[in-house]
C-alpha cells in the first residue's frame, strides 16, 4: 500500500481511498498481534523471562510512548513517583502489555481536556502503580465482568472508540503471572482508577520453554486516529438516480460507502438509527443500508422500526455486520431484513446486492400495481413483501372501490381515509406501485369501466357516470390514452355492440 502511494499516479479520490485502506491495514496488523499474544499467554502461561529493571527509567519510557497522542487530544497527562531510584524484577514484554493496555484505555476513553495520571510508589516488599483518568467510567453493574474475554462496557461500545475486549483479560492474566493484584475503582461519567501491586522480586521461573517464542511481543494498543474528518452526509441531486440511505457510525467506513455508491445512486448518510428514522421521512430513500452495531439505536432496532411503520415498511433494508454466526444471520432475517452482508465485504458484492434488492422492488411494484389482485390473495411472501404493505394496498383499493362513482372523490379524501399525510401517502403508494395517487385512482376507475364495457348492459355515457367521470368526453379521452383504443372499440371487442351504437363521435 505504501509503495502504491509513493510510486503510482492516483486521482485525489484514489489517494483518499488508499490512505483509508492503509490506516485500516495498520489497525488489522495490531489486532492480529493482540490475538497472537492472547494465544501465547494462554498456551505458555507458566513461562516468563524475568530480569531486573530500574523502575523510574522503565516507567518514563512507557509514559513517553503516549505523550504525543495525549498532546494531540489535549489531555493533561502526567507521571510521578515517590522515589528517585528502585530496582524491581519482571518480564518486560508482559509488563509492557499490562501498562500499555491500561494507559491506552485511559487515554481512549477520556474526552479532550480531561486528565490521565500515572503514579508509582514504593511499598516495602512491593511496588504500586496507579493509573487514574477522568474518562467515561465503567457502569457499576458491569465492573464484575471487566476481566472476562471480549468484555466491553456498554458505554464504551456507544463511545465510537474501537476495541476488541481482549486487552483487559490479558492484563488480568499477566498481573497474576507476576504474583500481582489489580483493583478497579470506577464511577460512570467521572472516571476510573486502576491500582496494581507487584512484588519487587519475582520468583517465577526464568526458564522459557523451547517451543515458546524467544520474544513475547508486547500487546500493541489500538488508539483511535484523532480528529478524523467525519463525512456525515453526501447527496448528489440527480433525479435519474435511485436514493439510498447509508447508516454507519464508523466515520471512515461511512465516507467510503458514500464515495463508492455515489456514482450510481443518490446517497445520503448518517451515524445512527435515531438519525436515520428522521431522515427517512424527509429523504424517502428507496433502500436503507445499515450497520448493526451502532450507538443510540442499533441497525437491527432500526430495521424493526422501519418494518413496523406502515409509512415506510416498504423500504428494503440491507444490514451490515461483523457478526457472522448463522444464528445472527437468522435473527437479522427474522426481524424483516431483506438482505444480510457480513463484514469485511466486497464492494462489488455489496453493489450487486443493492441492485438485486432494487430490481426485486420493481417486480413487486408490478404485482402491487395489478389492481385485479384480490385482497384475500395479498399475503406476505419471502421475496421482500411485507404484510403491512399488502394491508396498505388492500385498504387503498377498498376505499377507491367504495367511491368509484363519486366524481368529487379526491386524493385528499383518500389520504385522510388512510390516516396518512399527503406526502407520506404519495411516497408510499409511488414506491409500491410506481403510480401517483391521482394515477392510481384514475386507473382503478378505468379498470372498472372495462368490466362494465364487457358486461354490455350500459351505454358509454352511463359507464362514464358510474366510474366517477363528470364528463363523458373527458372519460373517452382518458380511456383512449390509457388503452390505445376508444371505449366503443373496446366494448365491441368485448361483445357489446350497444355501446358502439350510443357513441357517435368517439372514433378517429
Amino acid at each position: 500500500m505504501e509503495e502504491l502511494l509513493e510510486e503510482e499516479t492516483l486521482t485525489d479520490n484514489g489517494i483518499t481511498r488508499t490512505n483509508i485502506a492503509l490506516r485500516n491495514v495498520e489497525v488489522l496488523l495490531r489486532l492480529v498481534s493482540n490475538l497472537i499474544n492472547f494465544e501465547r499467554t494462554d498456551v505458555y502461561s507458566s513461562k516468563m523471562s524475568i530480569s531486573e529493571y530500574e523502575l523510574n527509567t522503565y516507567m518514563n519510557d512507557i509514559y513517553d510512548t503516549f505523550s504525543s497522542y495525549a498532546a494531540i487530544r489535549r489531555i493533561e497527562y502526567t507521571y510521578e513517583s515517590t522515589f528517585s531510584y528502585m530496582n524491581v524484577s519482571f518480564d518486560k514484554e508482559k509488563m509492557d502489555s499490562i501498562l500499555k493496555n491500561i494507559i491506552s484505555n485511559s487515554l481512549k476513553y477520556t474526552p479532550e481536556n480531561g486528565k490521565v495520571s500515572i503514579s508509582v510508589s514504593d511499598t516495602n516488599d512491593s511496588w504500586k502503580v496507579i493509573i487514574k483518568d477522568t474518562g467515561i467510567g465503567i457502569p457499576a453493574s458491569e465492573q464484575s465482568k471487566l476481566f472476562k474475554l471480549h468484555f466491553r462496557a456498554s458505554n464504551a461500545i456507544n463511545s465510537k472508540v474501537t476495541g476488541s475486549g481482549i486487552g483487559l483479560m490479558l492484563v488480568g492474566k499477566l498481573v497474576s503471572l507476576h504474583g500481582g493484584k489489580i483493583s478497579v475503582d470506577s464511577v460512570e461519567h467521572q472516571g476510573t482508577t486502576i491500582k496494581i501491586v507487584f512484588p519487587k522480586k519475582n520468583k517465577t521461573s526464568q526458564n522459557i520453554s523451547d517451543e515458546a517464542p524467544s520474544k513475547f511481543e508486547a500487546l500493541a494498543p489500538v488508539l483511535p486516529t484523532p480528529n478524523v474528518p467525519a463525512k456525515t452526509t453526501a447527496t448528489i441531486d440527480n433525479p435519474n438516480l435511485r436514493r439510498i440511505l447509508v447508516v454507519e457510525d464508523n466515520d471512515e467506513l461511512r465516507s467510503y460507502l458514500v464515495s463508492s455508491l455515489s456514482s450510481i445512486y443518490n446517497v445520503q448518510a448518517c451515524a445512527n438509527g435515531k438519525e436515520a428514522l428522521i431522515i427517512i421521512k424527509e429523504y424517502w430513500p428507496e433502500l436503507v443500508l445499515s450497520d448493526i452495531m451502532m450507538p443510540e439505536m442499533r441497525g437491527d432496532e432500526l430495521c424493526v422500526a422501519i418494518k413496523s411503520d406502515i409509512e415506510i415498511s416498504h423500504i428494503p433494508v440491507l444490514l451490515l455486520t461483523a457478526l457472522g454466526e448463522e444464528n445472527n444471520i437468522l435473527d437479522g432475517l427474522s426481524i424483516g431484513a431483506d438482505e444480510y452482508l457480513i463484514k469485511p465485504f466486497s464492494v462489488k458484492i455489496l453493489r450487486a446486492n443493492i441492485a438485486n434488492l432494487l430490481a426485486n422492488r420493481e417486480l413487486l411494484r408490478m404485482r402491487y400495481a395489478n389492481l385485479d389482485i384480490e385482497a384475500k390473495s395479498m399475503v406476505p411472501s419471502a421475496n421482500g413483501t411485507n404484510s403491512l404493505d399488502w394491508k396498505f394496498i388492500s385498504n387503498v383499493k377498498k376505499i377507491v372501490d367504495e367511491n368509484i362513482n363519486n366524481p368529487e372523490f379526491s386524493v385528499n379524501v383518500l389520504c385522510e381515509s388512510s390516516g396518512m399525510s399527503r406526502t407520506s401517502f404519495y411516497c408510499k403508494l409511488k414506491a409500491l406501485t410506481g403510480q401517483s395517487p391521482t394515477e392510481f385512482i384514475r386507473v382503478m376507475r378505468l379498470k372498472r369501466a372495462t368490466e362494465l364495457l364487457k358486461e354490455g348492459e350500459y351505454a358509454i355515457n352511463e359507464i362514464s357516470d358510474m366510474v366517477g367521470f363528470s364528463e363523458t368526453k373527458y372519460f373517452r379521452e382518458v380511456f383512449k390514452k390509457y388503452y390505445k383504443m376508444s371505449p366503443s372499440r373496446y366494448a365491441k371487442g368485448g361483445g357489446n355492440p350497444a355501446a358502439t351504437d350510443m357513441e357517435d363521435d368517439d372514433e378517429d
